[in-house]
């Protein structure tokens, strides 16, 4: 005869479906960013696609595309793609080096008209209304969705890549001031011991997380009363795994920061931030500059 769950199982079980639900939701705006290592497709990070004053940007962590933009491409079956477009990133800090960039952002302005509308009929691109401005969430339940490199498969020309839903909340005391950061301006998690995910609802060992940089940090609100589809909001852009004191945190620049951001990199017309009040100052490439050098190199013709 089968045991009665006890109530933290049943609970974990009730969560499981909605928290997927959810999950479903959160791939339809995020992408996977891949480049080519020892002559196989390799992972490299994670993206998120929004949309604001009628443009169009898939953004991500600056560390997974600076200085390496040309290289990386997505995979729009059947073919392997890099996104046309101006890139902006945060400005590198004093010290020259991106790993101390503790706001570590990027965004593409998606300028190719082809592309874009093959990534709009494959993915879903965020709106305004479906981010989180407010540094009060409805809930301390949060979602991490990426894709790990440890979860991206290669072989025969083939490409298998699973997304992790790692389930985490806020650390309950941590000095920001001591390690560089802002409480207005990151969020620090919890990632030390087991954890849970949106497919296993059972603590285990969590896989190697490198890889998930750039994917969105979710707030799920009252998934359990409401549409969890719906109710999801992007809070944030993980960046970084920070290990202090023999404990393990994720970092995430908030979603305020990543709409100044924006608005100052691009010209936006949207609200100017009432609670960052820094100049974000960012790098640029451009696509066509890119590929016109490419050309001129190569003796031929741009396209």
């Amino acid at each position: 005869m089968a045991s009665t769950p006890t109530s933290p199982s049943l609970l974990q079980e009730v969560k499981t479906q909605p928290l997927s639900i959810a999950t479903a939701a959160i791939l339809k705006s995020t992408i996977q960013f891949f480049y080519t290592h020892k002559g196989r497709i390799a992972a490299c990070g994670s993206g998120v696609l929004l949309t604001l004053d009628g443009r169009y940007f898939v953004v991500t962590a600056a560390h997974v595309i600076a200085g390496k933009y040309y290289e990386t491409f997505v995979i729009l079956p059947p073919h392997e793609v890099t996104l046309a477009g101006e890139l902006r990133i945060t400005s590198l800090p004093a010290s020259g080096k991106r790993k101390d960039d503790k706001i570590d952002l990027a965004a593409l302005e998606l300028t190719d008209e082809s592309q874009l509308a093959r990534l709009q009929e494959a993915y879903h691109f965020l709106t305004l209304s479906e981010l989180s401005t407010s540094p009060r969430h409805l809930t301390d339940v949060y979602l991490s969705v990426g894709f790990p490199a440890a979860k991206t498969r290669s072989f025969d020309g083939q490409v298998k890549s699973a997304p992790y839903p790692l389930q985490t909340q806020l650390t309950g005391e941590f000095d920001y001031a001591r390690s560089g950061l802002h409480p207005a301006i990151h969020l620090v998690l919890d990632f030390t011991g087991d954890v849970l995910s949106a497919t296993n609802p059972q603590p285990h060992k969590r896989p190697k997380m490198e890889g998930i940089s750039g994917s969105g940090l979710w707030d799920t609100g009252n998934y359990l009363l409401h549409d969890p589809a719906l109710e999801k909001k992007l809070v944030g852009i993980v960046t970084e795994e920070l290990t202090l004191n023999r404990k393990k945190y994720l970092l995430v620049t908030r979603t305020t920061v990543l709409l100044e951001f924006l608005r100052q990199s691009f010209g936006l017309q949207i609200p100017v931030s009432t609670t960052v009040k820094v100049n974000l100052g960012s790098a640029r490439w451009r696509y066509a500059e890119w590929q016109a050098k490419q050309a001129a190199k190569d003796g031929g013709t741009a396209v």
